[in-house]
């Protein structure tokens, strides 16, 4: 390993998850010659993903290892909506749900000063640690995609 590559490794550990996100949203849509603080929407709709995801990886696992989980967790959404399709269920779940988690990230995390400091402490690290950002945001989506997707499948 070069010196180089140990010091962008080293850079990138340095660098938090927020940095990464929000940083990384706006230099690519500044670098396009547009409004670099439209990253913001992004990064906190990602965000708001990624805790829906996490979220579900938790539920695929209690119902895949915890006796009972599955059944319990199906009589009390049956209770709620009756026999609907789980489609239908899924949307009345998923979208107000989406919305509450959007809704505390634009208050806490997702405000304008903080998308304001984490991209300036991001625009701090040299060009080659914000090219590979994108990784570190990306490596902990896949392991819960992986993980959601993967024990979806097992059940089949």
């Amino acid at each position: 390993m070069s010196y180089s590559t140990i010091f962008i490794y080293f850079e990138l550990k340095t660098m938090t998850f927020l940095e990464a996100l929000y940083g990384s949203q706006y230099y690519e849509i500044h670098q396009k010659g547009r409004d670099g603080n439209k990253g913001r929407l992004n990064g906190n709709l990602f965000l708001s993903a990624l805790i829906i995801l996490f979220i579900l990886a938790v539920v695929m696992v209690c119902i895949s290892f915890v006796p009972g989980f599955n059944d319990s967790m199906t009589r009390s959404i049956r209770s709620v909506f009756g026999y609907s399709s789980g489609k239908s269920i899924g949307k009345l779940l998923a979208i107000p749900l989406f919305a509450i988690i959007y809704f505390i990230i634009l208050k806490t995390v997702g405000t304008k000063t903080s998308f304001k400091n984490k991209v300036d402490a991001f625009m701090q690290y040299p060009d080659e640690v914000k090219k590979k950002a994108n990784a570190k945001l990306l490596i902990p989506f896949f392991i819960l995609g992986i993980i959601v997707f993967g024990l979806a499948f097992a059940k089949l």
